[in-house]
Order: C-alpha cells, then structure tokens, then sequence
C-alpha cells in the first residue's frame, strides 16, 4: 500500500526520536512547517534532501515511497564490485573489457539541481566489443540503479541500467536516466510539441506526469539512453 509524504515524514522522524521542533532546527525550517507537513496540508516540501539527510533516509523514499527506506547495496553491483589490484593484474582482460561506474545524485546539492557523481566502490564490467556494437563509446556509458516499482514488470527495484550519456535528444517511447529535483529516475520520455510526458511502465499505479516542454528542460536534466539492464531474481 503507498504512504503519503506525511506519513513516512512522521514515521523516519519518530524512528529517529525527533520532535517536531527538533528536526525544523536541524533543517532550518519551523516546527510550524513540519508539522504542515506531516498533517497533509503541504504535499511537497523544497527542503526535501535536508529532511532525508537529517532522517538517515533515501530522498526517494521520502519523496516517492519509492524503493527502500533506507540505502541498501543492490546484489547485482555487489556481486561485481572490484579490488583494484586484482583489476590492475589482468592484464589480457583489460585490453577486452571495461569497467563502467555506478552514477549517483550527490546530496550535496540539496537545491533541486543535479549534481552527479561516481561511485568509487561499485562498477559493472562490459565487454568493449559490446559496448563497440551497440555504438556506446566507453567514456559516455555509465550504469544507473532502479528504484521502486513504477517501471515493473520490465524493470524491478534494483536491477541496473546501462546509459549512455551521449544520447540526450528524446526519441518517443524509448527509456532514460533523467535527474529531478535531486531525484535519478529511469523513466519513459515522449515529447509532443508543447509538452514532455514522463511515463511509468506500471501505470496503473503511476501516472502519466505531464510537463510543459519548458518546465521540463529547465528542471528535468536528462542524464542518457537506457541501452542495456539487468534483472534481478
């Protein structure tokens, strides 16, 4: 069942002992503000990165009731995750394969802009053929994690995408990394003349956002294609 933003503000702030009070002054917003929040009378909050950070909770969550609660590793990264010495002996391999990092939102922004970074622990390795075939250049792939349910069943909570950041023109019907208001999602993007609509795969629970051509490039940056994904099982 989906939470409201209030419901999982109260339910991260109680978990963490915080007043009301407590938890404004550890964002700098009133107790009055909070509390707005938590009764239903703001949906959406610009201190929305502050909050999570002070909660020790994933903004997504906070934001979307997307994915976990918390930050948690997903196998699949986990599983391919590389010693750098081991990496720097296979010699023969290098010249076959390349290893992609992991793009993450920083939560250093914090002012609805998108600041990206790489994961310095985590990577998928590609053969470069591949990446070759599929007209990828190395130096433009990246690999993205899933959050949440709302591209189900094509895509779960925490499989991995690979983008290449090359291709940023929207091509109707086709997937993308885009970054929102501190928020990396994989979304579907379909551009008419005076609008971009940005679609779930699971639209029964997700809607249709719909964004004036406009509003979305001012506020929507569009990180890449989705040219490959995992699937977790």
């Amino acid at each position: 069942m989906k939470t409201t933003l209030a419901e999982r503000l109260k339910s991260a702030r109680k978990e963490k002992s915080l007043s009301q009070k407590a938890l404004g002054e550890i964002v700098g917003v009133s107790q009055a503000a909070i509390q707005k929040i938590e009764v239903g009378k703001a949906r959406e909050t610009t201190k929305l990165t502050e909050l999570a950070r002070a909660l020790e909770v994933r903004p997504e969550w906070l934001s979307s009731g997307e994915g976990d609660m918390r930050q948690t590793e997903p196998s699949n990264i986990r599983e391919t995750r590389l010693k750098a010495g081991v990496w720097e002996d296979m010699e023969h391999d290098q010249d076959e394969y390349v290893e992609i990092p992991l793009l993450n939102v920083s939560l250093a922004a914090g002012d609805g802009s998108c600041e990206l970074e790489e994961s310095s622990e985590f990577g998928l390795v590609f053969r470069k053929y591949y990446l070759k075939k599929l007209g990828v250049p190395e130096s433009s792939a990246r690999v993205v994690r899933v959050i949440g349910q709302s591209m189900e069943p094509t895509l779960h909570d925490g499989d991995v995408v690979g983008v290449n950041m090359q291709e940023t023109t929207i091509r109707d019907g086709k997937t993308y990394a885009i970054c929102q208001a501190d928020l990396l999602r994989v979304k579907t993007l379909i551009a008419t003349p005076s609008t971009v609509i940005i679609r779930s795969i699971n639209r029964d629970e997700y809607p249709d956002e719909v964004m004036d051509r406009e509003d979305f490039h001012k506020n929507v940056k569009v990180i890449g294609k989705v040219f490959w994904s995992s699937h977790s099982w």
